[in-house]
């Protein structure tokens, strides 16, 4: 009798113990989903920055990966730069166009042409096949090209 109590008790420590750790490894999955955040910004240039043409671009990215256009994978995409706009609407395609630049071959920096003036340039993250991941993965500085 003695022997079947301390076997009942090490299976109710043992079960106990289980779900005690699959809890915690819960608790530090969502922490870090929480903590994890994707965005995509200019490492170069900084915003209102007076620059010369071609424009150097560097950039930047957190919490998703950069790979080459033509599948569609979650948690990639490639960069898109965009003249004058803010951003893409989430779940469009991003067209080809003088000011819709494509990075499709995954590249994380650039030299683009510009004419003097001021602008607004946005990074734009989307996915294998330029589908917008929309403001939530975009950003935008102003420029002066002199």
């Amino acid at each position: 009798m003695k022997n079947l109590i301390i076997i009942t008790m090490l299976i109710f420590i043992f079960f106990s113990c289980q779900r005690n750790k699959s809890s915690v490894d819960e608790k530090k999955e969502l922490k870090s989903n929480v903590n994890s955040i994707e965005r995509v910004y200019f490492k170069w240039p900084q915003n209102n920055s007076v620059v010369s043409s071609p424009v150097y671009i560097d950039m930047g990215i957190e919490g998703i990966k950069v790979e080459v256009a033509g599948k569609v994978n979650k948690g990639f995409g490639h960069h898109h730069i965009l003249i004058n706009q803010f951003f893409w609407p989430k779940g469009k395609i991003i067209p080809m166009s003088d000011t819709t630049i494509h990075y499709g071959k995954g590249q994380t920096d650039a030299s683009v042409e510009l004419p003097p003036g001021k602008y607004i340039l946005s990074l734009q993250f989307a996915d294998g096949v330029h589908s917008s991941f929309g403001k939530e993965l975009a950003s935008s500085i102003k420029i002066k090209v002199e």
